[in-house]
């Protein structure tokens, strides 16, 4: 158990002079305490009893500040260097005091982590020199990077300026280790007799500085001695200039600072990768076929600033097939970070699954050949991140654009967006409807930070009139929100406690060959009311085979969808038919609603819709203009049906 920690406190802070106030830099406010305050608390809360201070520039007022404080009931010990040493060479110079195994802070960084959960990591694994904390940023083109190899270890540094050729990991050496003092001992004896030598040749009065990461860790990686790389989101940044320092007190005021600890719950917006982030490409295995679908990086950069962490969850098949190997993979997706680095974005974590159940490919690898639990839709690598990050499944969101990717939300528990980029859901692989269907990546960050709490706050009030065992019918024209309306319904019915289904009436929609003409006639008409009866008149409870429409088949999928259906759940029920076929059911106990949009807005997401299907423009305009004439009267009708009428803006 790692007990004591080194703080490295020595900067003189020139660039923050005048927010100082004649203070000395460990002493700057964040928020109305200072920093170094800030750091001890965090250190004392982690179980660390004994700090090593490292001071230099105005020692003195250090000293009384500590002494003020009554040291916050730790161990103090200070150790004045004198003279500039550098990161390193400070803490050589304090080498008779250092415990077996301690925590390196700098001095100017505000920093809010579970120190706890780091040096367990660090312990466990006591064949490492050092252990260091890192994390992406939204720059790294001008960050220090480091790589890790498949188990963890660093195998390279890369200091900045990069090569605009090269991709890198976006992986940025922080600043926060934890170091095994006897990894250390044959540099400590060469760092004092250089110290020696170079004073007395050069009369210097300070010697040449010497920094953990840009000098000590690579040499160590040369020696073979091994470095881990400690990955997570939590924040720790940079306080030394006027604009970081306001940026950090900005940050601690809204609570970010406070939220980003692993001591707290995570929300994630867990990202499939092909067909959500970059373009498909079937079975993509170099980085050259990689690139970013538009507006990607604006869209993770939203993600970023808010209190989400954007982590993809992908199957990566082509390692058991053999198409690329590990590295290979590793570097398609360093051209990915790279890539969304360069638009100011990043993704937190890139979980993927080398296997594949099935064997018979040229060139395969036999061990990753077989079932596992971490394959899409098992939710091996949710539960992982789940598991380090301490992510609350109940208020995360899986972003997808297949029916494995929805039935993979669906297992996890959490809340599915399906995408109408890549496949768009019409690879039917699996009979589940996702809880929000929405056009790219961009309108899907929209919905999860400010169109889904604004709306589901305002449907916890218009479900109040709702009881157990009541059924709310919901009609409108084709892609007027019904979908997204009827989902966020029964998200604030499950709220009140209440179960909840809901039944799309696209489902009954006829095979294309069988279909009359008017929208009534592309239905199955008597099987809905049959159903809408069912549903009313329902006294025990009963189980339903649902159909799912494949909008690319043009037909109800042949595998359904089991529900059963309790006498106390509430049922929705939602299709551009709704509100016409309601009537036959009207009694207490039944809501019928009808949703509404501006029709250029309704107009743009069906010729969406239809392109979505491989129509040209011509085709999915004259589709349009067809249902102007034999839908839409029909169901406009229908509005007069319904008891409550909404304009959403939603689809």
């Amino acid at each position: 158990m790692v007990k004591q920690a080194v703080i490295l406190a020595g900067g003189k802070g020139t660039r923050l002079a005048a927010r100082l106030n004649g203070l000395p830099k460990p002493l700057i406010d964040i928020a109305g305490k200072a920093l170094l305050e800030r750091q001890i608390e965090l250190l004392k809360y982690a179980g660390i009893d004994e700090v090593v201070l490292l001071i230099n520039h105005q020692a003195e007022a250090i000293y009384k500040f500590c002494e003020t404080h009554q040291n916050w009931g730790l161990k103090i010990t200070f150790i004045n260097d004198g003279v500039p040493l550098g990161t390193t060479g400070a803490t050589f110079a304090a080498w008779d005091y250092l415990a077996d195994d301690f925590l390196v802070v700098y001095g100017d960084t505000m920093l809010e982590a579970d120190l706890a959960r780091m040096t367990k990591f660090h312990a466990s694994h006591p064949e490492v020199a050092a252990t260091l904390f890192l994390h992406p940023n939204d720059h790294p083109h001008d960050s220090d990077l480091v790589e890790l190899n498949s188990t963890g270890q660093v195998i390279a540094f890369h200091p900045y300026p990069h090569s605009p050729e090269v991709f890198l990991p976006n992986l940025v050496n922080a600043g926060l280790y934890v170091v095994r003092k006897n990894a250390l001992a044959s540099w400590q004896t060469t760092w004092r007799t250089k110290l020696k030598t170079t004073l007395q040749l050069t009369s210097q009065t300070s010697p040449q500085l010497m920094d953990f990461g840009r000098d000590l860790f690579p040499a160590l990686l040369t020696e073979s001695k091994e470095l881990l790389g400690y990955i997570s989101p939590e924040y720790i940044k940079d306080c030394g200039t006027p604009a970081r320092l306001d940026k950090v007190t900005k940050d601690f005021i809204s609570g970010r600072i406070t939220a980003f600890s692993l001591k707290e719950p995570q929300r994630a917006v867990f990202l499939d990768r092909d067909g959500v982030l970059i373009h498909e490409v079937h079975h993509l295995h170099q980085p050259e076929q990689l690139s970013l679908l538009p507006q990607v990086g604006a869209a993770l950069k939203r993600l970023n600033e808010s209190l989400y962490r954007a982590i993809v969850i992908t199957n990566q098949p082509v390692i058991a097939r053999g198409d690329c190997t590990v590295n290979e993979l590793q570097g398609i997706h360093n051209k990915l970070e790279t890539l969304l680095g360069r638009e100011g974005a990043y993704l937190d974590r890139i979980l993927y699954c080398p296997h594949h159940p099935d064997a018979g490919f040229a060139g395969e690898v036999a061990a990753l050949k077989i079932p596992c639990q971490c394959r899409k839709p098992a939710i091996g690598m949710i539960e992982e991140a789940q598991r380090d990050w301490n992510i609350d499944l109940e208020h995360s969101w899986f972003i997808g654009d297949t029916t494995v990717d929805m039935q993979t939300a669906h297992n996890a528990g959490v809340r599915s967006i399906l995408l109408e980029t890549g496949y768009g859901g019409l690879d039917a692989r699996y009979p589940i409807v996702a809880d929000y269907t929405l056009p790219n990546l961009a309108m899907a960050v929209e919905f999860i930070l400010k169109t889904h709490p604004e709306l589901l706050k305002q449907c916890k009030e218009w479900v109040l009139p709702v009881m157990p065992g009541e059924v709310i019918v919901i009609g409108g024209l084709s892609r007027s929100g019904k979908s997204i309306f009827a989902s966020a319904l029964k998200e604030a019915l499950m709220e009140r406690g209440i179960t909840t289904h809901t039944l799309a009436l696209d489902g009954w929609l006829r095979p294309e060959d069988e279909r009359e003409y008017g929208v009534l006639g592309r239905y199955d008409v008597q099987a809905i009311t049959n159903l809408l009866k069912a549903c009313v008149n329902r006294h025990e409870p009963m189980t339903l085979a649902v159909p799912i429409y494949d909008k690319k088949a043009r037909a109800a999928q042949a595998i359904k969808q089991s529900l059963t259906i309790g006498v106390q759940d509430v049922i929705i029920i939602e299709g551009v038919v709704g509100a016409a076929l309601a009537p036959a059911v009207q009694c207490p106990g039944v809501h019928t609603w009808f949703v509404e949009i501006d029709e250029l807005v309704r107009k743009e997401r069906v010729l969406r819709e239809y392109a979505l299907r491989a129509k040209t423009l011509e085709e999915a305009v004259s589709i349009y203009e067809k249902r102007l004439l034999d839908e839409n009267p029909v169901v406009l009708e229908s509005r007069k049906n319904a008891q409550r009428v909404l304009d959403l803006g939603l689809g």
